[in-house]
């Protein structure tokens, strides 16, 4: 007698690999597991023995792949089950379809009617900016690794910030081919170049309204402990340099840029950390339960305080190359120490 076709077919990603998990079929001496890219046409990828989980290792990130599995035993193979699909995506990365699986699952409302797809994706993506504007916080230069240069004319105090499209091609304020620098989400800091060749910088301050009087001309005045004169203060999508600076004067911006939004379900998230991505799973069950007006979050409250508190610790630990209990500034010559004055002042 043929064994019958398996149930409850599933598949999840994690580290790059697909699990694959059906329900057990009495009598069946073996699987047999395949693979598909498009849903038709499928392949047979594994030939397995009493087991209920297969591992496909590495099957390429950010590609969609679909599964179906059938029992076999010496009267034959059973009807391949319903296939279940998935998207690979690398180590502590989710893509789209798994977030929204993960926070349907959250919320007790896989294959719910209620919430449809597309309001599915638009709570991810606002869970996913509400963690980014977490970490950016919380890290402080998380992410401000993108850089773009304005060279001054002498006329405009107000440059508008890169948006990823229509300035700032290459990186570089008025270039009119190349890349487009990401757009900016958050500033981290402003330099100026002190010389002609640009190997020196010294940090511009934000602007100070109550010593508004002070920043006149000369406006090209710098030393290497910093501008005195030159503040900068953000305008809507334009930075604001106060006075206006002479012309020639070379300015650059340090950034976190904005993140990318999450469209297709091959799309996979590019946050890099493991264990923060269960922020935005929670925070997009609890927007879906917030829309059925009367659902108890009570749960889900707790664990995004609980998550955000988490992250606001790790922020305080991160640098483990670097402990901040020891200092080669502070040594104490009765434990060895040969710097910083007499070993007086204390220290380690």
């Amino acid at each position: 007698m043929l064994p019958y076709m398996p149930q409850n077919l599933s598949a999840n990603q994690g580290d790059g690999n697909i699990l694959v998990r059906w329900d057990g079929v009495l009598g069946a001496a073996g699987y047999v597991v395949q693979r598909s890219t498009d849903g038709v046409n499928f392949a047979s990828l594994a030939t397995l023995g009493i087991v209920t989980s297969y591992v496909d290792v590495l099957p390429g990130n950010g590609q969609l792949f679909f599964y179906q599995v059938a029992a076999t035993n010496l009267s034959g193979t059973s009807p391949y089950s319903v296939s279940a699909s998935m998207v690979a995506a690398p180590t502590s990365e989710m893509s789209l379809m798994e977030l929204r699986l993960r926070a349907q699952q959250t919320a007790d409302r896989v294959n719910s009617p209620f919430v449809t797809t597309s309001e599915w994706n638009s709570f991810i993506n606002l869970a996913m900016d509400e963690l980014y504007d977490l970490l950016v916080t919380s890290y402080e230069d998380l992410f401000s690794s993108s850089t773009v240069t304005i060279t001054t004319n002498g006329t405009i105090m107000n440059y508008p910030l890169p948006d990823g499209c229509t300035n700032y091609f290459g990186g570089t304020f008025g270039g009119v081919s190349g890349t487009p620098a990401p757009a900016m989400y958050k500033l981290a800091g402003v330099d100026l170049g002190v010389n002609t060749s640009n190997n020196a910088w010294v940090t511009i301050n934000r602007f100070d309204f109550i010593d508004r009087n002070r920043y006149v001309y000369p406006n090209s005045n710098s030393t290497i402990y910093g501008v005195f004169n030159m503040r900068y203060r953000l305008i809507g999508n334009s930075i604001n340099m106060i006075p206006t600076p002479s012309g020639g004067q070379v300015i650059r911006l340090w950034y976190s840029p904005k993140l990318a939004t999450l469209l297709n379900d091959t799309d996979v998230t590019t946050i890099g950390y493991s264990g923060w991505l269960r922020y935005p799973i929670v925070r997009a069950a609890k927007y879906a339960l917030d829309k059925e007006e009367g659902s108890d979050t009570s749960k889900l409250d707790g664990e995004l305080a609980f998550l955000k508190t988490r992250i606001e610790q790790s922020s305080q630990n991160r640098d483990a190359g670097q402990p901040d209990t020891i200092s080669e500034t502070r040594k104490d010559n009765s434990y060895g120490g040969t710097s910083w004055g007499d070993g007086s002042r204390g220290g380690w």
